[in-house]
């Protein structure tokens, strides 16, 4: 191990939150992950796949209030669109807005690009198969999560999946009701759960539920836009100091 990667270890073990699960781990019976931005990177894909639907349906969706609706459900996001952009005399449904984004994903993932894990939660969940149940509860698509999980290889770590489409889940986040049922279905009491979000609804649907704790995998050191940003600002550091020799 060099240096770099000494220093990048170092980092990560002092990672506040992870820090935190650490210690909420010591009592933890159950973990409760959500899938899309915390076990899988699919985030960038997904707005790749609402671009090209929004400019099929003349909805705009910038890539700031993308992320804001992390954790809702397609047609409720698509609903909320519809509502506030279109007039009266254009007249879709959030049903068939859905259809329409769910071909662009398949597009996409036909070219080639599908979501990878993200290896930071993924260690952890590895970590503790089959020494504590585990489940996962997710706003997606319950065919694309379970398709998602497999193709990496991670499904068989999972007692359980529960997304929105399950008749359990009354609600969508931020309710707490698919992290009750999740904890209901592994056998685990909620006060003795950890959630894992990486969206502000999700955090707030675990923390309602009454979970041991909550983890915002954002915070995490290793979280792929945390590493983007600091080689992003590497990158700019570099063309920064070559300008300055150059001149």
């Amino acid at each position: 191990m060099n240096e770099e990667e000494e220093k990048e270890l170092e980092l990560l073990y002092e990672c506040e939150d992870m820090a935190r699960v650490n210690q909420a781990l010591k009592e933890a019976q159950g973990l409760v992950f959500d899938c899309d931005g915390t076990l899988l990177d699919t985030m960038p894909i997904y707005f790749q796949s609402w671009s090209r639907a929004c400019d099929e349906l003349g909805l705009s969706l910038p890539i700031e209030r993308f992320y804001s609706f992390a954790g809702v459900p397609v047609h409720d996001i698509f609903q909320t669109l519809i509502d506030e952009q279109l007039s009266g005399d254009k007249i879709i449904t959030a049903d068939y807005c859905e259809q329409v984004k769910r071909r662009h994903h398949d597009d996409l993932e036909k070219e080639g690009l599908l979501a990878g894990p993200i290896d930071i939660v993924v260690d952890l969940a590895r970590r503790y198969h089959g020494k504590i149940p585990m489940a996962v509860a997710s706003s997606g698509w319950r065919d694309h999560v379970i398709d998602g999980l497999e193709r990496n290889g991670l499904l068989h770590l999972f007692d359980i999946v529960v997304t929105t489409e399950d008749g359990a889940v009354q609600s969508p986040k931020p309710a707490p009701d698919i992290f009750l049922v999740a904890a209901q279905r592994i056998g685990v009491c909620p006060t003795k759960c950890i959630g894992f979000e990486d969206a502000d609804l999700g955090m707030q649907a675990v923390k309602t539920a009454n979970y041991l704790y909550a983890s915002d995998v954002r915070l995490m050191h290793m979280y792929p836009r945390n590493v983007e940003k600091r080689n992003s600002t590497i990158s700019d550091n570099e063309e920064k100091e070559n300008g300055d020799d150059a001149s």
